[in-house]
């Protein structure tokens, strides 16, 4: 066992420890899409940015069995330095002896399973009140599973979800995509009371009723805004208006933290404050200004074959004025195992489908994305291959016109210091929102990977 993961089993009991003698509410939330938005918005719902509420949700991307020990302690990644593992590891012993205390009455946890096993160890630590399953495989894309490398099926992907809902306390309550077949399945697991969310099962106890791209006319033709989202929920009905962000994931997120809200009796007026409270993360559903009067679509934190066919999608259904074109650039999806290729065809195919204007594809994939929009139609005009993606930036750059709508997604590979970090870390999308956005100057504030080791 390495010094690295001792450091992190002692953390793991420390935190343990301390949420034992606290009992803090625990908001539980995993999937294989969703999660990080769906924290984001309950800890809108919930005001966790008020200290007099009392409420931490898990920072950025810290969902391991590192990351829920430093929302617990309310503290950064130590990275590589000795002496900030020091002084993390003596703020855990602390606060686990009582010495010194979090002050939280509600932890907002997100909580990832690269691999078996990871959801029943955190949730050892953190025993969920209230636990949200966002996504499997939704609309049935089970040929599109996320994490299919470490699992040996679908299914056992569902299962490890499904450790979640199990582990919730009994007098506790389950939120599940009802959308979803393999989540919504999950209800004969709990052992807890179950509430659902969701757009086409109409038994939902949170539907989604419709959702709307808010577009404004601009100066070189039809800008999108926002996304408008009307919601039902034990006979109220709310229309909720998200400023600055796209996608039909983001209604999916927002149902599941009205379902946790009306759980808690936040009251109607905590729901309706929702959106004023969001800020999504960087690099994720994100709408940005671009040079030449064009837009960008944001969403370069990471990527999977069914968030990449639900981007696609929303760019291709926003109302744009004929001479705006819709430019796709997509990078590889990791950790796909032997389907892969195929899947990668399948994205390419799609945005065939959806009548993209430009495809520009990078990374090592580049050729199997290109292939299957060939297949389905698209002209080689239409089609641009680059191995990385400063090359794909400067190529858009030139391409571009006024008007245009440029989407970028990508898988972002391993993080600085981690595990498999000298090896091939992904082609990092978000230096082609960079080389394209109007005011590059607020890179650090807007976009995802911009800590000094990732730029270097």
């Amino acid at each position: 066992m390495s010094l690295q993961t001792r450091f992190q089993s002692f953390l793991g009991r420390s935190a343990q420890k301390t949420l034992a003698r606290e009992k803090p509410l625990i908001i539980a939330v995993t999937g294989c899409v969703g999660k990080s938005t769906t924290k984001e918005l309950l800890a809108a719902v919930l005001h966790a940015e008020d200290p007099l509420a009392k409420v931490r949700a898990s920072k950025k991307n810290y969902n391991n069995e590192l990351g829920l020990p430093l929302t617990v302690f309310n503290a950064e990644a130590p990275g590589r330095s000795p002496f900030a593992w020091m002084s993390l590891l003596w703020r855990a012993w602390t606060t686990s002896m009582g010495i010194r205390k979090t002050g939280v009455q509600t932890f907002i946890f997100e909580m990832g399973a690269d691999k078996p096993g990871d959801l029943a160890y955190l949730t050892s630590i953190a025993e969920p009140d209230i636990s949200i399953v966002t996504a499997v495989t939704p609309e049935d894309t089970s040929w599109a599973p996320v994490h299919a490398a470490n699992y040996p099926s679908i299914e056992a992907l569902a299962q490890e979800k499904e450790t979640l809902v199990r582990a919730t306390k009994a007098d506790g309550m389950a939120i599940l995509n009802a959308d979803d077949r393999r989540v919504f399945a999950m209800r004969s697991a709990a052992q807890c009371r179950v509430a659902t969310f969701g757009q086409f099962n109409e038994g939902a106890d949170v539907r989604i009723l419709s959702t709307r791209m808010v577009m404004a006319e601009g100066k070189r033709g039809n800008e999108p805004k926002g996304l408008e989202v009307t919601l039902e929920y034990f006979h109220h009905r709310i229309t909720l208006l998200f400023k600055g962000v796209f996608g039909t994931p983001v209604a999916y997120s927002a149902a599941a933290a009205v379902a946790v809200a009306v759980t808690l009796d936040a009251g109607e007026d905590a729901i309706a404050s929702m959106p004023a409270h969001f800020l999504p993360l960087q690099g994720r559903t994100r709408i940005l200004p671009g040079i030449k009067y064009t837009t960008l679509l944001d969403d370069t934190y990471n990527a999977s074959p069914v968030a990449v066919l639900s981007s696609i999608r929303d760019l291709a259904s926003m109302p744009l004025q004929e001479h705006q074109r819709r430019i796709v650039c997509l990078g590889e999806m990791r950790e796909l195992g032997e389907q892969a290729e195929m899947l990668h065809e399948r994205v390419g195919a799609e945005a065939a489908k959806q009548g993209i204007d430009l495809l520009v594809a990078c990374g090592i994939f580049a050729h199997a994305i290109a292939e299957g929009a060939r297949a389905n139609g698209m002209s080689e005009d239409q089609i641009k291959i680059f191995e990385d993606t400063p090359e794909a930036g400067v190529f858009i750059q030139d391409w571009m016109k006024p008007g245009d709508i440029v989407l970028a997604k990508a898988s972002q590979g391993p993080e600085p210091g981690r595990p498999g970090w000298n090896q091939v870390t992904g082609v990092r999308m978000e230096r082609v929102i960079k080389e394209l956005m109007a005011d590059p100057g607020h890179a650090e504030q807007v976009l995802c990977r911009q800590s000094e080791e990732w730029l270097a």
